[in-house]
């Protein structure tokens, strides 16, 4: 016998041990046998609640009361395992009306009751309760007969756990000869409950419909009333989080929220010209799902909060929304371009006319007119200077439209100021990112790997860039930049430069796609013994792929005096790839194209520059053929093999320094260049002595490089300062 056969004898038998004209009935499996885990069949008549349903073990049958005509709902609740979970429903003259497994949709199973059995109460409840025309003090409700009554008992409360007519308390009209009735005398901005009974005769009522759920309108202020919408993305409330909503410093409501559903919930709040408003948030749970609206007392939009703070938490507080104001506060307020001691700041106007803006900003936390005051800056931008590393600041902004006339304070915006890298044995690398629409990377982020563990992800939040983040490197570490698409991925782009300033890597998006990886970078890559030959340099190895769907599985290989130092390849969704590489002196360098089964050789090609950019190698593949091998270059040959420079005999010291910077040297010193992470120089002096002191007391706290020239000869070292 199948188990449908056996299912079906189950539901025959059962129908046999009840009045099949009085019930519906539940028949209710689990085929793990320990009940259904939380799920339920919840089951409403009329729209009034009737009662959850569910298995206890393997199998139970139970059943539900109709009236004749009565219009019965059932909705399945989900819980855990529903895959072992199968339920049927008939009716009450036996009609399947569902059978099978726990449906992921049964939102509702409407039926209009078949039901035949004698009753006590044949007078079915009325539906569709309703509360319109609302105002402070009264409200228009209505509901619709459910079949031929006329006459109807109304019962209202404020509205609480104990608002039902059977607990004997709130307000009743009995005897109603319309389905309708208007509410006077109620109180300003409260929650209340109504409930509705039909009469179909002296003796016989119909069950009570309800509650439904109303609130009338606050009492506006002298400038009306202000208006907070909450909204949740994903749907489910704001799992725990809330606002604190402030008027003139005092709180008139601890506990806005959504419970559940997408919103909006809304709450008015009356407002009297001069009032001073601040909506503070809490986030719990999923913060970055919530988000809030204010509207002012003419429905135009004031304040619109959303996720723009760091990924997980949420929308931001608002402070300072002054009542009634000819001149509207800035909004979107944002820092973009952090590093470890600048932060360009922005907001938008908020549309009044203004043309200038007061900022105050300080360490986060700090209380209004506390902080820092610029006043009248005639862009809604600015850029901010000489800040701490790794610190957290708020600043505020205000808009001014006359000599008179200013809007309440938007903020805080807060943000961090990027930790002050230490650097490694090599020094730092740098990586620059740039978008060319000037919205930021949408979503898209780089994955920094050291020696093929992810050290860092980064993005640009919005702009055009550059943004700037430092990589600490040991020498050796092999560096790799893994990019990962966001929206819009072809208007992004990255560069990457080595411990001297000297870029390594530079990619862009293009036709669609976005920036391509970059492997195998290597921090101070010590060519050759090192104690012989004197350092020539950084060489260039660029290498093409003219449809950039990657070269198939051939590949380079650069040879160091006859020593593999390099393999690569490269990959699809790119048309260019740089490799640089540091040799010594008389270094012979080998270059070796393996086609390695690979079609379409014709695509490929590469060219090497030496240290001064001149090009030295330059092969491109053919018909069938890819690029030719280039070998037995010889690079930067010396007059001498006897030429040493023992760079331990020139010492700069303390690093890291706050105050002086000591050079020390056997050889007189021509030269000395500080410049700082952007480029510029900031110290520059030609001793020709042995010894130098560098005051770098007025530097501000960063990374430096410092460059010693001896001659022809150099030395380059990072340059840490720190207060």
């Amino acid at each position: 016998m199948t188990l449908k056969n056996l299912f079906l004898g189950f539901i025959i038998f059962y129908i046999n041990s009840f009045n099949a004209q009085c019930y519906y009935q539940l028949h209710m499996y689990d085929s793990y046998g320990d009940g259904w885990n939380g799920a339920f069949l919840e089951v409403t008549m009329n729209g009034v609640h009737v009662g959850d349903f569910d298995c206890d073990v393997s199998y139970t049958l139970d059943s539900v009361y109709s009236f004749t005509g009565a219009t019965m709902d059932f909705i399945f609740h989900s819980g855990n395992w529903d895959s072992e979970i199968t339920f049927a429903i008939l009716s009450p003259i036996g009609d399947t009306l569902i059978y099978g497994p726990a449906p992921s949709d049964l939102d509702n199973l409407l039926h209009t009751s078949n039901s035949t059995c004698p009753s006590t109460v044949s007078c079915l409840n009325p539906f569709s309760l309703n509360a319109s025309g609302l105002t402070t003090n009264s409200a228009n409700l209505s509901w619709t007969p459910s079949a031929t009554d006329t006459i109807w008992n109304l019962h209202w409360d404020t509205s609480h756990i104990n608002s039902h007519p059977v607990n004997g308390v709130g307000n009743s009209i009995n005897v109603l000869n319309s389905n309708n009735y208007s509410l006077t005398g109620l109180n300003p901005y409260t929650t209340y409950d109504f409930y509705v009974q039909a009469v179909c005769g002296a003796n016989s009522n119909s069950i009570w419909s309800g509650p439904f759920t109303f609130t009338t309108l606050v009492i506006p202020g002298t400038c009306g009333a202000y208006l907070v919408e909450l909204y949740d993305s994903y749907g489910d409330g704001w799992n725990g989080g809330y606002l604190e909503i402030f008027l003139n410093g005092t709180i008139i409501d601890s506990n806005v929220t959504i419970q559940n559903g997408f919103g909006p919930e809304s709450t008015p709040i009356p407002i009297d010209s001069g009032d001073i408003l601040d909506v503070v948030y809490y986030p719990d749970q999923w913060p970055e799902e919530n988000s809030y609206t204010i509207y002012d007392q003419s429905g135009n939009v004031i304040v619109n909060q959303t996720n723009i703070q760091p990924i997980n938490n949420g929308p931001m507080s608002t402070y300072g929304i002054q009542a009634c104001v000819s001149c509207s506060s800035p909004i979107s307020l944002y820092a973009s371009a952090i590093s470890t001691s600048n932060a360009d700041l922005s907001w938008v106007s908020g549309g009044s006319g203004g043309n200038s803006w007061n900022l105050e900003w300080g360490i986060s936390g700090f209380s209004p007119s506390s902080g820092t005051m610029i006043n009248n800056i005639n862009s809604n931008s600015y850029s901010m200077t000489s800040l701490s590393p790794g610190t957290d600041y708020d600043f505020y902004v205000q808009e001014v439209c006359g000599a008179n006339d200013v809007s309440s304070w938007s903020g805080p915006y807060t943000f961090t100021t990027n930790a002050l890298t230490i650097p490694g044995s090599c020094g730092i690398f740098q990586i620059a990112l740039l978008d060319s629409y000037g919205d930021g990377w949408n979503g898209g982020y780089l994955d920094i790997e050291v020696n093929y563990s992810i050290t860092q992800t980064v993005t640009l939040q919005t702009g055009s860039g550059p943004e700037y983040f430092d990589i600490s490197v040991d020498s050796g570490d092999v560096i790799n930049v893994i990019y990962s698409p966001g929206n819009w991925e072809d208007e992004n782009s990255y560069e990457i430069y080595n411990e001297l300033g000297v870029m390594v890597a530079s990619e862009a998006g293009s036709n669609g796609n976005g920036p391509a990886d970059t492997y195998g970078l290597i921090s101070c890559q010590s060519a050759g013994s090192g104690t012989i030959n004197a350092p020539c340099g950084w060489f260039i190895l660029e290498t093409y792929d003219s449809l950039a769907d990657g070269w198939d599985g051939s590949y380079i290989s650069i040879d160091l005096n006859g020593i593999s130092s390099h393999n690569l390849t490269m990959y699809s969704g790119s048309t260019t790839q740089i490799v640089p590489f540091i040799v010594d002196s008389n270094t012979i360098i080998d270059i070796s194209y393996y086609e390695n089964g690979a079609n379409d050789q014709e695509q490929n090609g590469y060219k090497l520059m030496d240290n001064l950019g001149n090009t030295v190698a330059y092969e491109l593949g053919s018909v069938n053929n890819g690029p030719l091998n280039t070998n037995g270059i010889s690079v930067c040959q010396s007059t001498t093999s006897t030429e040493i420079i023992n760079f331990n005999e020139i010492l700069i010291y303390p690093n890291p320094s706050n105050n002086l910077v000591n050079i020390n040297s056997q050889e007189l010193i021509s030269k000395i260049t500080i410049t700082n992470i952007l480029g510029e120089v900031v110290f520059e002096k030609h001793p020709n002595q042995n010894f130098i002191a560098i005051d770098v007391s007025s530097f501000s706290s960063n990374l430096y490089t410092i460059k010693a020239m001896f001659g022809e000869r150099q030395k380059v070292e990072k340059l840490l300062i720190q207060h």
